[in-house]
């Protein structure tokens, strides 16, 4: 009985031991945002002021709030998934100041991560456009591919 326990112990551990395996951990960079530095147009420095930004439709219908009031040089907005491929954003600088509507066109692509992170969108063909209200120019980055959220897509002047 005892030999029998300990051939069903030794069975049982082995069987444990060779069922284990590592588990898949998403450690990649997953679908990026838009990254939008905000700057002066007379000086070409960083612009450092209070931020209010919604995502509108292009009626400009409030679809949802991304930054309150925040104080910052820079944002990063979030694009749309496959069955989109325009964006609107409702861009105010100062509680008092006029607000623009920033317009972005793109072409959403997937590619292959990995098992565990699955697939991830990245965006071709950016495009943008604004009303010129307060922001006095738009300047794209050298690539119109957003695939790395750490560069800077795009660069939005103001008179200050």
């Amino acid at each position: 009985m005892k030999k029998r326990i300990l051939v069903l112990g030794i069975i049982f551990t082995a069987v444990f031991a060779v069922s284990c395996e590592e588990d898949d951990v998403c450690v990649g960079e997953g679908t990026p945002n838009l990254t939008v530095v905000f700057r002066t147009l007379q000086t070409q420095e960083n612009l450092t002021d209070t931020l209010f930004v919604e995502r509108v439709t292009s009626e400009g219908e409030l679809i949802d709030t991304l930054y309150k009031w925040l104080i910052t040089d820079s944002i990063k907005l979030p694009l749309g998934g496959l069955d989109e491929s325009v964006n609107y954003f409702r861009i105010k600088l100062r509680p008092t100041g006029q607000s623009d509507i920033l317009t972005v066109n793109y072409t959403p692509t997937t590619s292959f991560v990995s098992k565990a992170c699955g697939f991830r969108l990245t965006y071709d063909d950016l495009d943008y456009e604004s009303t010129e209200n307060a922001i006095r120019n738009l300047t794209p980055s050298e690539s119109n591919v957003l695939e790395n959220e750490a560069a800077t897509n795009l660069y939005i002047y103001y008179n200050n």
